[in-house]
């Protein structure tokens, strides 16, 4: 029996799944987040293996394959793969970033793109005999529309500017204070600033609610932030003759499906827009069974998903740590 680990590190999480051959998932570990971006190098290989120990200790017998896409890799480079293989007994390491989880899950080895759109956002592009390209996602500090942070971010700035009177009323003020626990004003900077990008992208669901209340401020949010990330679409146009796929995934557009529509209506006329068909996690496994020459079949994919919505909904044995 051939056992793999796949790895699936975003802004808010690293999730890893160990499995076998057949599909069966054996352990799945929640782990805190871990990006070179903003941790530096040595901070978030620290986080990987920490969070792969968890997961290496249960495994029945030598790793067949390890695969990561982990968000960072591209502007960082391969910070895992050295201590991962130093560290552990396994046949195949492989890390990448993580829009080729997204891209795998649902395309398999086909090409086309996948747009990433939870704390962070970017768009991946895969073409077959050519490097990953990646579009936006240059960080929080520097590009990363229509993310939650984005979104977050937004709903905090338009709420605190209708506090000071410098724009209209707005129902995000009575929303972010059912989450903040207080009212909003000046009092909620220092904790804002201390929860980092995380926590700020925790207030987007505040967004579309006030939106499906008509609030004019969170309409408008959401037509600014679904254009900025339509516009990698565009972008993407040159890497292709014609018509091209898209796939969408990420917490976001996983919770709203008005913000896919949104997306959607300005996107490129060539982009096929299709939502994730399955978690990104799925995509990591599937590149870790190509490399350890596994066959990705309907049966496998099945028995993965099957288990792993088990797992989400506590029902499997074993234990889920964050």
């Amino acid at each position: 029996m051939k056992y793999c680990i796949a790895v699936d590190g975003g802004g808010t999480k690293t999730e890893s799944v160990l499995f076998d051959e057949t599909g069966h998932i054996l352990l799945r570990h929640l782990g805190n987040a871990g990006i070179a971006t903003d941790l530096g190098a040595e901070e978030a290989r620290r986080r990987m293996l920490v969070c792969l120990d968890q997961v290496i200790a249960h495994a029945p017998g030598r790793l067949a394959a390890l695969y990561g896409g982990v968000a960072g890799v591209l502007p960082n480079g391969d910070i895992y793969s050295q201590a991962v293989q130093a560290r552990y007994a396994v046949d195949s390491v492989r890390f990448d970033d993580d829009g080729s989880n997204l891209i795998s899950g649902t395309l398999g080895h086909s090409d086309g793109c996948g747009m990433v759109c939870g704390t962070g956002s970017s768009l991946f592009v895969r073409v077959e005999g050519q490097p990953l390209r990646h579009i936006g996602g240059k960080g929080y500090l520097i590009d990363t529309g229509g993310s939650g942070f984005e979104l977050g971010r937004e709903a905090l700035c338009m709420a605190l500017r209708s506090v000071d009177g410098r724009c209209g009323d707005t129902v995000l003020l009575a929303l972010l204070e059912k989450r903040l626990g207080q009212p909003v004003s000046d009092r909620i900077i220092p904790l804002v600033h201390r929860g980092g990008r995380a926590y700020i992208a925790s207030f987007a669901p505040a967004v579309f609610e006030g939106r499906r209340l008509g609030d004019r401020i969170c309409c408008e949010i959401v037509e600014r932030q679904s254009a900025l990330l339509a516009d990698l679409t565009f972008a993407a146009e040159r890497f292709f003759k014609g018509r091209f796929s898209v796939v969408l995934g990420g917490g976001i557009v996983a919770h709203f499906p008005e913000y896919v529509e949104a997306i959607k209506e300005k996107s490129s006329p060539q982009a096929d827009m299709i939502l994730q068909k399955a978690p990104p996690v799925f995509g990591a496994a599937a590149e870790a069974m190509w490399d350890a020459d596994i066959a990705v079949t309907e049966a496998v994919k099945n028995r993965f998903l099957a288990d792993y919505k088990r797992w989400e909904q506590g029902q499997a044995e074993g234990c889920v740590s964050v």
